[in-house]
């Protein structure tokens, strides 16, 4: 997640702080509502110029496919377009954003970037295609869950997400009867869950196509070009029997749950999957996750999945990101602590957690299209922590 597409958390005074949480705001609902125009202007556009390049012989030879393709693309952008302005518009009314939109802010590339992912990132949480994708992470986690807790436990048993992205893991808990609530950051991520898991009031009802955004490592037209139906499972058909068991947090993992005075609030599962490389500092993540668990009687438990996809090396790895924290020494965003595993996994145990299981090596996707030539393929780690009661003493 990126700082143009998360709430602001800067000390800042609370009035120009409300003006800089408005901007990213609005820069994200932009970045949906122009997606279409972008899209158009990116993908096709360029192509077709090439098209009328070539010469005639290569023209004829690419003839009428190639331009039945880009027409057939321009098409299902428009269909994606169609379905981001729903999600805009649901998600200005609310997050009570300006209804002027000229008051908006203009949408970074960045931002056009991630609302692209985000397209897939759908895909991959709310349909039946990325069953099998979810199956290996979420299913390992709810499986660990009911390991467990009894049936007749879980409504007992809180369990907090955070990075909870589109909030399927966080729905599919609470569908167990587990007490669950998702937390996230990303506006992306915060407007797309929101209207899912609200909004929509049947399976199948939208249509989206999320692999068309790149012609690499493609092996068919039409694989490129297929239309993917969500949601696969309605949240509506939940929140008519028991919503009061499922929540959502808006807002930095840290900062919402570090330090909670009551032992009572505190959680009795924390879940995280493909989230502990998010943080500038892993560090900062296992204090936190260890504050929030419950630790009176030894049975808070933290099970982990994912890959250790540093999203800040690069950052790090910048002469601009040493100097802004030189600048700005006491401010985590311009640092990245990357830790290998075993080095992680230690201090995991230092931090006052046994490991009950670990695996690693478990192959992993992230978004992928099933059907095309290449991905991306994680080595990634699971494992059951319980933390350790506190001794206190005499």
């Amino acid at each position: 997640m990126a700082a143009d597409d998360a709430p602001v958390e800067r000390h800042v005074h609370p009035e120009a702080e409300e003006i800089l949480e408005q901007r990213a705001l609005t820069s994200t609902l932009n970045s949906l509502l122009v997606y279409g125009k972008a899209a158009h202007y990116n993908l096709t556009k360029p192509r077709f110029a090439a098209l009328s390049r070539l010469s005639e012989r290569h023209r004829d030879l690419l003839a009428p496919f190639y331009t039945d393709h880009l027409a057939a693309i321009d098409h299902a952008i428009d269909i994606n377009a169609e379905f981001l302005k729903l999600v805009a518009r649901y998600g200005a009314n609310e997050f009570e954003a300006p209804q002027n939109l000229r008051e908006w802010e203009g949408a970074t590339l960045l931002q056009l970037d991630q609302t692209r992912s985000s397209i897939k990132q759908v895909y991959r949480d709310w349909s039946a295609e990325g069953a099998a994708e979810r199956q290996v992470c979420y299913g390992r986690v709810i499986r660990e869950l009911n390991n467990l807790y009894s049936p007749e436990r879980r409504s007992d048993v809180r369990v907090l997400v955070p990075g909870a992205g589109l909030g399927r893991l966080a729905y599919d808990i609470a569908c167990e009867g587990y007490v669950s609530q998702g937390n996230e950051f990303s506006y992306h991520m915060l407007i797309l869950s929101n209207f899912l898991l609200n909004h929509a009031t049947s399976e199948s009802q939208f249509t989206i196509y999320p692999f068309l955004h790149s012609f690499s490592h493609t092996s068919t037209a039409m694989n490129q070009l297929r239309a993917i139906r969500i949601p696969d499972k309605c949240p509506a058909t939940f929140y008519t029997s028991t919503a009061s068991n499922f929540s959502f947090t808006a807002g930095s993992f840290a900062e919402t749950y570090a330090n909670i005075p009551d032992e009572a609030d505190k959680w009795d599962v924390i879940t995280t999957v493909f989230f502990l490389d998010t943080a500038h500092n892993v560090l900062e993540y296992i204090d936190v996750i260890s504050q929030a668990l419950k630790n009176s009687d030894g049975t808070g438990y933290w099970i982990n999945f994912g890959p250790l996809l540093y999203h800040f090396e690069e950052e790090q790895n910048s002469s601009s990101a040493v100097a802004r924290a030189a600048k700005d020494a006491d401010q985590q965003d311009g640092i990245s602590i990357e830790l290998p595993l075993d080095y992680l996994i230690s201090i995991v145990e230092k931090c006052g957690f046994v490991l009950e299981k670990l695996e690693t090596g478990i192959k992993t996707t992230y978004a992928a299209d099933e059907r095309a030539m290449g991905n991306w393929v994680f080595d990634s780690v699971f494992w059951v922590a319980r933390k350790l009661p506190l001794v206190h003493p005499h």
